[in-house]
């Protein structure tokens, strides 16, 4: 079970706060131009403190509250959600590394034109860790407390979908965003055929990238980090830790 003694942002504090958009631009801004580490670091757990707070405000129910409450269980969803994003974007890597160079060098675009494709990772990134972050989510509360050998199996199952749907939804998003730039580009003959081909085209890289990324479905078979393994799981120095802090 969740543990209240462990919740990062104290009950009585929780309150819904809309971030703006630029806050974390500004933040990083400030980093390149001060590199004030420390600073950026505490207004890092800030941020992510007010991010909790909204997430455990807009919980439908209370057991999903108190997962989200829980301070180990936060951060194992939150690193989850960025390990998951991370390996799908270094599958596109492959994808981005034939079409960049296809249209800057091959159709003539020129390297400026071409780098435009850039423009949908960061959509794609947000999208695509918030599925993660929800299958990570829905694998702790399907865990439950001292699961039986039959449970693990279910939920390993299901995670097994879960991590395929994130990795679709990472992989449909970024293509396809990519694919309709090239209708400024090389356009197809109507805008139905362009949305038809480049749906295609993201479908194809969606299930690819889905395929693969269900090899990460331990990620989100995890239950709630219990007291004693809460060090182990999501110490200073474990990776997922680390992840959790970039």
């Amino acid at each position: 079970m969740p543990n209240p003694a462990r919740a990062i942002v104290p009950r009585e504090e929780r309150s819904s706060k809309k971030l703006p958009a630029a806050l974390e631009p500004m933040m990083m801004a400030h980093l390149v131009l001060t590199r004030d580490r420390a600073q950026h670091a505490r207004w890092k757990t800030q941020l992510e403190s007010i991010r909790q707070a909204n997430a455990v405000a807009a919980a439908p129910d209370p057991e999903t509250k108190a997962i989200l409450a829980d301070r180990y269980a936060w951060r194992q969803m939150r690193a989850t959600g960025q390990l998951g994003t991370l390996f799908g974007l270094s599958l596109s890597m492959f994808w981005m590394a034939l079409l960049i160079p296809l249209y800057a060098l091959g159709h003539g675009f020129g390297w400026l034109a071409a780098s435009t494709f850039l423009l949908p990772v960061p959509l794609a990134w947000k999208f695509g860790r918030k599925l993660w972050e929800q299958a990570s989510l829905a694998g702790m509360r399907d865990m439950g407390n001292n699961p039986s050998l039959q449970r693990r199996l279910k939920v390993g199952l299901r995670s097994m979908f879960r991590a395929f749907n994130a990795g679709f939804g990472f992989g449909f998003s970024l293509v396809f965003l990519q694919t309709l730039i090239t209708w400024f580009m090389t356009p197809a003959p109507t805008f139905a055929a362009e949305l038809l081909a480049d749906a295609s085209d993201a479908s194809v890289a969606g299930v690819i990238i889905g395929s693969m990324s269900a090899m990460l479905a331990p990620l989100v078979a995890r239950g709630v980090p219990g007291s004693d393994d809460d060090e182990r799981a999501l110490g200073p120095g474990s990776a997922l830790a680390r992840l959790d802090d970039d």
